[in-house]
């Protein structure tokens, strides 16, 4: 495995306070392993050095890479539940993933929950322990059409429904990610998003010329809090993927075959 680069993931303030609870963001690092510290597995990215990246990754933030759970990722709402069975799936190259869908939950210790990222954006929840409880975890990977699909809100849902999650007692990181500096959309997406805002549109969208400016952070975080996630209990990393592109992957700013980062998350640690 590669040793000569020391790994250093991001950490959300907020969430490595939350006892119980291990979190990561990894980064794109030139010249560690082959591909700048790539874990996405999806051609034309090498399967081989991806798995090394992953379990250096996870070293570095006291994981266990054998205990990764992946999805399918598909720009929707959907969300799965792990259960300590689930550690592993979709760790390996080859190995089965846990479905199609861009949210993970779990109330087990063991599994990591891992989705991967390019630009969209990384939201990770925890439920803290209370009232002798465990905690529950998740994280939910929020492109713009994850985002006016609102898959920050039904993550909590799925939460709320299996686990009995209040949302004013969950903490909320959202991480790196396009910024509306850079993040210039259509119509499309324009209308997409006024269409879940209404007259609240402005929090996340601005003109640009004859198009508009989007800001996932903001809109996620408004949809975080029409949910019940106090304002207090969000952070948001302030990173702009294609800006800091030296420490990120960014599609709009690399191109499709740009690696992934990964945002990792577990109860232990």
């Amino acid at each position: 495995m590669t040793t000569a680069y020391a790994a250093a993931p991001l950490h959300s303030a907020l969430l490595t306070e939350m006892p119980g609870v291990c979190h990561a963001i990894t980064r794109k690092m030139a010249g560690l392993g082959r591909a700048d510290g790539n874990i996405g597995f999806s051609a034309p990215r090498d399967r081989a050095d991806a798995w090394e990246m992953r379990q250096r990754w996870c070293a570095t933030a006291g994981l266990n890479a054998e205990q990764l759970v992946t999805l399918g990722q598909v720009h929707g709402r959907v969300a799965h539940v792990a259960r300590a069975w689930h550690a592993g799936w979709g760790a390996r190259p080859g190995s089965a993933q846990i479905g199609h869908g861009d949210a993970l939950v779990t109330n087990a210790a063991g599994p990591v929950l891992l989705t991967l990222h390019a630009d969209c954006q990384p939201v990770l929840f925890v439920d803290p322990a209370r009232n002798g409880h465990g905690p529950v975890v998740a994280v939910a990977h929020a492109g713009w059409r994850g985002t006016v699909a609102d898959v920050a809100g039904n993550t909590l849902a799925i939460m709320r429904q299996r686990f009995g999650t209040r949302a004013a007692d969950v903490h909320v990181y959202l991480g790196p990610a396009i910024g509306p500096c850079c993040y210039v959309v259509g119509a499309e997406v324009a209308a997409a998003w006024q269409d879940v805002a209404g007259s609240d549109a402005a929090v996340a969208l601005a003109a640009h010329g004859d198009r508009h400016r989007f800001s996932l952070s903001a809109g996620n975080a408004w949809l975080l809090a029409q949910a019940g996630v106090l304002p207090a209990h969000i952070e948001c990393s302030g990173v702009c993927t294609r800006c800091q592109g030296e420490q990120w992957f960014s599609h709009r700013g690399q191109g499709p075959h740009t690696g992934r980062f990964g945002a990792m998350i577990a109860i232990g640690g």
